[in-house]
C-alpha cells in the first residue's frame, strides 16, 4: 500500500485537492499510514500493480470498464484536454509518483499508457525524447525496458510509456517498488547494486536479475541519470504478492540535464560516471557501454533535439568511449571526435 499511495510532487498536489473530501491533512508530509489507506480505499481504482482497495475504488474501477479506449482520430484532442486539466489542477495520475507531470489513459492503438508531457521546445520536452531513446537503447542490447514513444501536438510534447502492469483491456500484473521491499525487509535504501545483492542473498531475485540491475546502474552512470531512487526500480509479483522477477526498466534519462528550481536549465556538461558502486566488472560495463554509446549516437542525430543537445550528445559519445575503455573487453572504435571540455 505504501508503494501504491501518492508520492512526489504530484502526490503533494493531489493531497491538497482530496483533503476535505476524505478528511486527510492537506500536506502529504503529514499523512500517516491511516491517511494513505483512506486515500487508496477512495481513489485507488488505477494504482500500479494488480490490487484494488475498498468498495469505492472497486466501484470506480467497474465504472471505468464501461469506457471506450481513445480512438486514433481523437488522441490528439484527448491528450490536449488531459494535459491542460493536469496543468490546471497540478495533478495527473494519482498512481504515479515523481516530479514529471503525467496522466494515465487507454488508447485503441497502444492500450494502457502513462503519458508524460511538457511544453514543446523546452528542455523538459527534450528529456522526454531522450527517455524514449534510452529505453530503446536498453531493449536493443537485451535489457527489458518499457516501450515509449514521443509525439508532439498542440504545443505539448508527450511521451507515451506502455504500462507493463496491465494486460489487455482489464487484466493487471502485480508489481512493487524496490523502495517498498527494502523498507520492509532491509531498511537501507543505499544504492541499487547493494539492494540487488541483498535480494539475491534473501532468494528474492536470481543472479540474472541482479546482473541486470548492475547493468542499469552502469548505464545510468554513462548517460548522466543521477536520479536512481528506489521508486525508479520495481519487481513484478505473482498473484500472492511474492516478487518473481525484475520489472522492465523505466524512468531512464539524463537527469543531470533536467531543469533546476526556477526553471533554470543546467549547463550541458559532459557526463561524469562513477565506478565506486560497481568496480571493474568488465562484463557489466561491456553491455552498459554498448547501450549508452548507442543512446548518445542516436541522440546526436535526432532532429527532435536542439543543436546544443545534439552536440552535447556527440561529445558524450566520444567521452564515455575514452573513460570506460580500460574496463572493456574490446577497445571502442574511434568516434572521430575527441572534444575536450571543462566542467564534465
Amino acid at each position: 500500500m505504501a508503494f501504491a499511495a501518492p508520492s512526489g510532487y504530484l502526490g503533494a498536489k493531489l493531497a491538497r485537492i482530496v483533503a476535505n473530501e476524505i478528511d486527510v491533512p492537506a500536506s502529504l508530509r503529514d499523512w500517516s499510514d491511516d491517511h494513505r489507506i483512506k486515500f487508496l480505499c477512495a481513489f485507488g481504482a488505477d494504482t500500479p500493480g494488480s490490487l484494488i482497495w475498498g468498495q469505492d475504488s472497486f466501484a470506480a474501477h467497474m465504472t471505468s470498464r464501461q469506457g471506450v479506449p481513445i480512438p486514433p482520430g481523437k488522441v490528439e484532442q484527448a491528450y490536449w484536454e488531459l494535459a491542460n486539466e493536469t496543468t490546471r489542477t497540478r495533478v495527473g495520475s494519482g498512481s504515479s509518483g515523481g516530479e514529471q507531470p503525467k496522466f494515465t489513459c487507454e488508447t485503441q492503438e497502444r492500450g494502457h499508457l502513462i503519458v508524460k508531457f511538457a511544453r514543446a521546445g523546452t528542455r523538459s520536452a527534450e528529456l522526454l525524447v531522450l527517455e524514449e531513446l534510452a529505453l530503446r537503447a536498453l531493449r536493443d542490447t537485451g535489457v527489458p525496458a518499457a516501450v515509449a514513444r514521443y509525439v508532439e501536438s498542440t504545443g505539448f510534447g508527450y511521451l507515451e510509456v506502455g504500462r507493463f502492469d496491465r494486460i489487455g483491456r482489464f487484466g493487471r500484473r502485480g508489481m512493487i517498488s524496490a523502495g517498498a521491499i527494502d523498507d520492509e525487509l532491509f531498511g537501507r535504501r543505499d544504492n541499487w547494486p547493494a539492494f540487488a545483492q541483498r535480494c539475491e542473498q534473501s532468494r528474492i531475485l536470481e543472479d540474472s536479475a541482479v546482473r541486470t540491475i548492475f547493468v542499469l546502474t552502469a548505464f545510468s552512470e554513462l548517460i548522466g541519470n543521477n536520479d536512481r531512487h528506489f521508486e525508479n526500480l520495481s519487481l513484478m509479483t505473482d498473484e500472492l504478492g511474492h516478487p518473481t522477477h525484475l520489472a522492465p526498466a523505466y524512468d531512464m534519462l539524463p537527469m543531470m540535464y533536467a531543469q533546476m528550481g526556477g526553471g533554470i536549465d543546467p549547463e550541458l556538461n559532459l557526463v561524469n560516471p562513477s565506478f565506486q558502486t560497481l568496480g571493474a566488472r568488465g562484463d557489466i560495463w561491456d553491455q552498459a557501454f554498448l547501450a549508452a554509446h548507442d543512446f548518445w549516437e542516436r541522440a546526436s542525430k535526432d532532429d527532435r533535439l536542439s543543436a546544443p543537445m545534439r552536440r552535447a550528445s556527440s561529445e558524450n559519445m566520444a567521452h564515455i568511449s575514452q573513460v570506460v575503455a580500460p574496463l572493456l573487453s574490446e577497445p571502442p572504435e574511434d568516434d572521430g571526435s575527441h572534444a575536450e571540455r571543462q566542467g564534465g
